[in-house]
C-alpha cells in the first residue's frame, strides 16, 4: 500500500519537446515551491508514488476511460484527485494549466526617435532590453534574431555599429507556449537618411494627397514626443521632364511637408527642408535610361534626416 504521507505527484507527457531556438518546452514544468504547471491542452499522464520509492508509481485513473491521457482544455487552476489506497481518503493535486504565451516588450536607453510602427532611431552603442513576462508557469527564455541570422537566446542587444538593424524576437514560457514574433527596425548613427513611405502628391503639384496625411499625422505625433530632435526634409522626383523644372517641384514639396508638419504643432524652428529634384536617383532611372514607371517610382520619394542634437 502507498501510505498518504509519502505521496508524491509525478507527471510525465505524451508529447515529444518542440525544438526552435535550440531550446526545448516539456510541457510540464515544476516551479521551486512544487506548483505545477502543464501546457494547455497537452496530453498528460499522472502518477502518484511514495517519494521515496517512485519506482512503485501508480498511474491516477478515471471512471472516464477517455481521462488518461488527460487534458486541461482551459487556461487557468484545475485539480485533480484520487483516493489514498490505505485510507480511502480523497487527495486533491492542484495544477496549473498555462495556456497563454508570454507578453514581449522593449525597452530602449538612449533613443532618439521611435514610432508606432516598429522603426527605432538610436544613438550607436544604444541597448535595448527585452522584456517577456509571463503570468503563470514564467519565461524560460528570450530568444533574438538580428538580420535574419539565427536566432540566440539573450536579453539584450546592443547597437554598436552604424546601420539598420533588421530585429525579430520571440519568448517561450516554461511550459512551451511560444509568443508572436516581435519585428522591427532600429536604425543607427544621427545622420542617418530615412525613407517616409506611403507620401504621393498630385501629378506635377505640391498638393498631398489625402493618404500621405494619414503618415505625415503619425510623424507628427512622434516629433511631438521627442522635442529635442531637429530633422530635415528631402524631397526627390525621378529624371522625366526638365532638371530645372523637376528641381523648383521638389523644393515646393518639401516645403509642403513642413508646413503640414507645423500645423500639426511640431515647431517652426526644428524643421528644416530641401529639394533634390532629380539628382540623386537610387536606381539605374537616370536621363536617357528606359524604365518602368514602377523603377520611377522608388526615385520619387520623400526623406527624412535626423540632425545633431543641441
Amino acid at each position: 500500500m502507498i501510505k498518504r504521507v509519502t505521496l508524491k505527484l509525478l507527471l510525465i507527457t505524451l508529447l515529444t519537446p518542440f525544438l526552435m531556438g535550440q531550446q526545448k518546452g516539456a510541457g510540464i514544468y515544476v516551479d521551486s515551491l512544487g506548483q505545477v504547471y502543464v501546457q494547455a491542452n497537452m496530453p498528460a499522464y499522472f502518477f502518484i508514488a511514495p517519494e521515496n520509492n517512485q519506482e512503485k508509481r501508480i498511474l491516477i485513473t478515471s471512471k472516464d476511460p477517455e481521462s488518461n491521457p488527460m487534458y486541461f482544455d482551459g487556461n487557468g487552476t484545475h485539480y485533480i484527485r484520487t483516493v489514498d489506497g490505505e485510507t480511502n481518503r480523497l487527495i486533491s493535486f492542484k495544477i496549473f494549466a498555462d495556456g497563454i504565451a508570454p507578453k514581449v516588450n522593449l525597452s530602449f536607453k538612449n533613443t532618439l526617435l521611435k514610432n508606432s510602427r516598429k522603426r527605432f532611431y538610436v544613438e550607436v552603442g544604444s541597448k535595448a532590453d527585452i522584456i517577456a513576462k509571463d503570468n503563470l508557469s514564467g519565461v524560460q527564455g528570450v530568444f533574438v534574431s538580428i538580420d535574419n541570422e539565427d536566432f540566440t537566446n539573450t536579453k539584450t542587444v546592443v547597437f554598436d555599429k552604424e546601420r539598420d538593424y533588421n530585429i525579430k524576437t520571440f519568448a517561450i514560457d516554461n511550459v512551451g507556449n511560444i509568443s508572436d514574433t516581435l519585428r522591427f527596425n532600429v536604425i543607427t548613427a544621427v545622420d542617418s537618411i530615412v525613407k517616409i513611405r506611403n507620401i504621393y502628391f498630385d501629378t506635377n503639384s505640391s498638393r498631398l494627397r489625402p493618404i500621405s496625411k494619414l503618415e505625415l499625422d503619425e510623424f507628427a505625433q512622434v516629433l511631438n514626443e521627442y522635442p529635442e530632435i531637429r530633422i530635415e526634409l528631402r524631397a526627390h522626383t525621378d529624371c522625366r521632364g526638365d532638371a530645372a523644372y523637376n528641381l523648383n517641384l521638389s523644393e515646393l514639396r518639401a516645403e509642403s511637408i513642413v508646413n503640414y508638419l507645423i500645423y500639426k504643432g511640431v515647431k517652426k524652428n526644428r524643421l528644416t527642408f530641401k529639394g533634390y529634384g532629380d539628382t540623386n536617383p537610387v536606381n539605374e532611372c537616370t536621363k536617357d535610361v528606359i524604365c518602368s514607371d514602377e523603377k520611377h517610382q522608388v526615385n520619387r520619394r520623400v526623406e527624412f534626416k535626423i540632425l545633431p542634437i543641441k
